[in-house]
C-alpha cells in the first residue's frame, strides 16, 4: 500500500515599497499583502519572518464602517498595534496598485483608525495624541546601552518615553559624530527598556547632515527583530510632540533625518500644531511586486 501526502499551492501577491524616500533603496522597505484573508492566522508571523523587513502588513476587508480596510502589522518577531512607515506604505500600495481613490484612506489598526491622505508627492497621516509616559535622568546605564559615555549624552535636553501609539525612549546625544558611533549593548538595553514596557530606543542629536533639516536620529528595537530601523514614522510623531514641548510656542514643524548609517537615507516631515494635532508624512517609491508560494498539506 502506498500512501500519498498531497499538497496544494497557493499564490499570494505582495508589493514591496520604500517609504520616506523619493528613490529606490532609500527609506524603510515594507512588504504589503493586500489579500490578508487568504492567509491563516498562524501564517502571518511566519510570512513576516520570511520577508525579514522591519514590518510587513496584511490588508483585510473593514470590520468597522468607519474604515476602508483593516490592517495588521508584524515585525519579524511579533505583531505590533501601530507603526508609521507601514501606515503610509500600505496606503500608497492601495492607491497605486489597487485602484483605491479615497482621499483620505482610513485604515483600521489594532491601535485604532488612522487617516492617510495625499498632498502633492507626499503621503500624510494624523497620529493619535501624544503621551509622555516617563522622564528619566541622564545616567551611565543609558549611555552604556548605547555604547557611549555619560558625558556624550546631551544634558540640555530631557530623556523621555513618548508615545503616539508606539512608545520609544528618546535620548539626546551631543553631536552627530557621537550618534554615528552608537553601538547597542542589548543586555543593558533590555534592563532599561523592559521595566518601561518599551521596545525601542531612539537616540538623536540637533546636528544634521543637511542644515535645512531639524534633527538626526537612529532607532533600535532588537527585541522586535529590528537591529536598526532606517525610518520610524510612529516615533517621528512622538519626536514632533517632544520637540513642540521644548519650544516656547508649543508647536513644531520639522524634518527628521534617519537611516544614513544604514545607507538608506530617509526624510520624515512632521508638523505639530498649538492644539497638538500631529501630522507625519513623506514620499514612497515602488520596488517590486511578487507572489509568495504557500504549500498546504491536504
Amino acid at each position: 500500500i502506498i500512501f500519498l501526502r498531497c499538497s496544494s499551492d497557493m499564490e499570494i501577491s505582495f508589493y514591496q515599497v520604500d517609504v520616506f524616500t523619493s528613490y529606490m533603496f532609500g527609506g524603510n522597505p515594507l512588504a504589503v499583502f493586500v489579500n490578508g484573508e487568504k492567509l491563516k492566522i498562524d501564517e502571518l508571523q511566519k510570512v513576516a519572518l520570511e520577508m525579514n523587513l522591519s514590518e510587513t502588513t496584511f490588508v483585510y476587508p473593514p470590520s468597522s464602517n468607519k474604515a476602508h480596510f483593516d490592517v495588521r502589522i508584524f515585525t519579524p518577531k511579533r505583531e505590533i498595534p501601530f507603526a508609521g512607515h507601514p501606515t503610509l506604505g500600505t496606503a500608497y500600495v492601495l492607491r497605486t496598485y489597487c485602484g483605491v481613490s479615497a482621499n483620505p484612506i482610513r485604515l483600521n489598526f489594532k491601535k485604532g483608525i488612522i487617516s492617510v491622505w495625499v498632498e502633492g508627492n507626499k503621503f500624510f497621516m494624523e497620529h493619535p495624541p501624544s503621551e509622555v509616559l516617563n522622564e528619566l535622568n541622564r545616567s551611565d546605564k543609558i549611555a552604556e546601552a548605547l555604547g557611549l559615555t555619560f558625558s556624550e549624552l546631551d544634558g540640555k535636553l530631557p530623556i523621555r518615553v513618548v508615545s503616539t501609539g508606539f512608545p520609544a525612549l528618546l535620548v539626546p546625544v551631543i553631536s552627530l559624530s557621537i550618534l554615528n558611533k552608537v553601538s547597542i549593548n542589548t543586555q543593558v538595553l533590555n534592563e532599561i527598556l523592559q521595566p518601561l514596557g518599551v521596545d525601542m530606543i531612539y537616540p538623536f542629536c540637533r546636528k544634521t547632515i543637511d542644515p535645512d533639516n531639524t534633527v538626526h536620529v537612529r532607532a533600535f528595537a532588537p527585541n522586535l527583530g529590528i537591529s536598526e530601523d532606517p525610518a520610524t514614522g510612529s516615533v517621528a510623531g512622538a519626536m514632533g510632540a517632544y520637540w513642540a514641548s521644548i519650544n516656547p510656542e508649543n508647536k513644531a514643524k520639522m524634518v527628521i533625518e534617519q537611516g544614513y548609517a544604514m545607507h538608506r537615507p530617509s526624510l520624515i516631515y512632521v508638523e505639530v500644531s498649538k492644539t497638538q494635532k500631529i501630522l507625519v508624512g513623506g514620499q514612497c517609491h515602488p520596488v517590486f511586486t511578487g507572489n509568495m508560494m504557500l504549500k498546504r498539506e491536504l
